[in-house]
């Protein structure tokens, strides 16, 4: 709050669920030039609490931190430059997948990344997607990037970094470098693309095809459009 208020801070973080951004905000240098969704930062104080009641009644954390760009206070948008990472839509759905894999482990439930497993990870879209505060959470959370990062207008309207390119982005970005990486996920027994089959890779082609429309992702590799960098096409 402080650094808000006495003008260190130049950007608000908009943090995307399961899109690194726990590395911008374990980083002691990054910290000083930034401001999170706090409470402080919410558009009102209704919003935070509404948010807490939601959370509650599903038995979640409140996750503040993860409230998208129209959910922050008018005043710090217009003071600060918003930023915030995507990251590839099929890799970040099996992140997701792993970080739940994760937490089964550490209730001692059983552990399956198998594609099978996968697919019926897919399913719980129909029961979690469009549910009100949801973009809040990593699991449950199905709601597009592209919704955390336009304005009321439909404007992509933060400064967009890339997961798959992060340190170049950062470095180029912030001046920094050697960011220190944090995985919350936990380690998969395979990378992504082995565990896809045609179906979910349609699956997830279609849930989150605003998306890959407004940032030019393939199945491999990072944005190709709307990025501050490797690209010329920001803000469309």
């Amino acid at each position: 709050m402080a650094r808000y208020h006495l003008g260190i801070a130049k950007h608000p973080f908009i943090h995307i669920p399961k899109n690194g951004g726990m590395t911008i905000r374990n980083s002691a240098v990054l910290r000083k030039r930034l401001v999170f969704a706090d409470p402080y930062f919410h558009i009102s104080p209704a919003y935070t609490r509404e948010l807490a009641e939601v959370m509650a009644a599903g038995g979640y954390h409140h996750g503040n931190q993860h409230a998208r760009l129209i959910d922050i206070h008018p005043t710090v948008r217009a003071r600060l430059q918003p930023v915030a990472i995507v990251c590839n839509p099929w890799k970040r759905t099996f992140s997701r997948f792993t970080y739940l894999m994760k937490a089964h482990k550490e209730a001692g439930e059983p552990v399956d990344y198998s594609p099978e497993s996968f697919e019926r990870f897919l399913e719980q879209r129909h029961d979690f997607g469009g549910r009100k505060f949801y973009w809040h959470r990593a699991i449950a959370g199905w709601y597009p990037q592209v919704d955390y990062v336009q304005d009321e207008t439909g404007t992509v309207a933060c400064d967009i970094l890339r997961l798959e390119a992060l340190d170049a982005d950062v470095a180029a970005y912030f001046g920094v470098t050697n960011l220190r990486r944090k995985n919350d996920s936990g380690t998969a027994a395979t990378s992504y693309t082995e565990v896809y089959t045609d179906r979910t890779i349609q699956i997830v082609a279609d849930w989150y095809a605003r998306d890959i429309d407004t940032f030019g992702f393939d199945f491999i590799g990072g944005a190709k459009r709307n990025t501050l960098f490797g690209t010329q096409t920001h803000g469309a």
